[in-house]
């Protein structure tokens, strides 16, 4: 991809809603504000969210087993607000799809492994 083109690219996705999810699992939400060289993303009002806890993913299982009905495991969230996740943990970028546009297909972005 030429510089231009890449440039243009990042201008694109200034202020839309971005899902990045980390080495230990977890997925970080927020409106994508800048970059670098080191591809740290910063990312404004943004949720962290944790996959439920090997106890709840327990629970859930007995649960469903005793009624026969389907249980989930809720993962765990909270605002985080304003924050730098830093390039080397990055292990996928995803746009958000625009609830506006039903044909727009998503973006998904895979990093450097």
């Amino acid at each position: 991809m030429e510089q231009a083109e890449a440039l243009s690219f990042l201008e694109s996705l200034l202020g839309k809603t971005l899902h990045i999810t980390v080495l230990d699992g977890r997925l970080f939400t927020g409106i994508f504000k800048c970059t670098d060289n080191e591809s740290n993303i910063i990312l404004a009002n943004s949720f962290e969210y944790r996959m439920p806890s090997k106890y709840a993913e327990q629970q859930a299982l007995a649960q469903a087993k005793a009624t026969g009905k389907p249980a989930k495991a809720d993962m765990t969230s909270r605002f985080v607000g304003l924050i730098v996740v830093p390039g080397t943990q990055t292990v996928k970028v995803a746009l958000e799809e625009s609830r506006l546009s039903t044909s727009a297909p998503a973006l998904a972005i895979r990093t450097k492994s």
